[in-house]
């Protein structure tokens, strides 16, 4: 679920900076059906350009590349606490890699929207995630950014797009990102002193 919650927050990020325009912009979760998806949003219309697709097409990579335990992954930020019980937020550091899509009927069009995102990750990298496990809701701040190659990919075949069309696509990161644990830990306490009894002796 954690990686979900960048998918999810990238989105909407897209969703935001397109604002009310006719693009159709489609997650990580819609790629293997996006005909479906488009097609249902515009009631079984064809695809209509443009239309953003956003894909994460590598999973993660886990940067701690010893897989050693180390205290963040089992015993990080402590949250709450109380005499009995602590809620501890436990992380271990992951980078994530997306590729954004843009396609349109023509290269200007395309050179323009892509312009336009480019500006926009540069400018506004921050990218703000939700940890909602336990409903303690975490925010954490974390920074998209942009590798420096943007491709013309409207050579590659699209079975999903009848005719001509202009592709670019963006290759984006999250090197910043984490895997969340959220635990209710019990607080262990020292036992107060004993007491303790001297025995009388007899003093010669």
């Amino acid at each position: 679920m954690s990686v979900q919650l960048y998918d999810k927050a990238l989105l909407e990020k897209l969703h935001k900076w397109t604002g009310d325009s006719n693009l159709h912009i489609v997650g990580p979760d819609d790629t293997k059906r996006i005909f479906e998806v488009v097609a249902d949003n515009n009631n079984d219309n064809p695809i209509q350009l443009p239309l953003l697709v956003l894909t994460r097409p590598g999973g993660y990579t886990i940067l701690d590349q010893g897989l050693v335990k180390h205290p963040l992954s089992y015993n990080g930020l402590k949250l709450k606490y109380n005499e009995n019980t602590s809620v501890v937020l436990n992380a271990i550091p992951i980078s994530i890699s997306y590729q954004l899509d843009v396609y349109t009927r023509y290269f200007e069009q395309a050179d323009e929207y892509t312009r336009n995102l480019v500006f926009n990750i540069i400018n506004y990298p921050k990218l703000t995630i939700t940890v909602p496990y336990h409903d303690e809701n975490y925010r954490h701040d974390s920074n998209i950014r942009l590798q420096s190659d943007i491709s013309d990919n409207s050579s590659i075949p699209e079975r999903l797009i009848a005719g001509q069309f202009t592709r670019m696509s963006l290759q984006l990161t999250i090197d910043d990102a984490y895997l969340w644990d959220i635990r209710y830990k019990d607080n262990y306490k020292i036992c107060s002193e004993p007491e303790v009894y001297v025995k009388d002796t007899e003093l010669s």
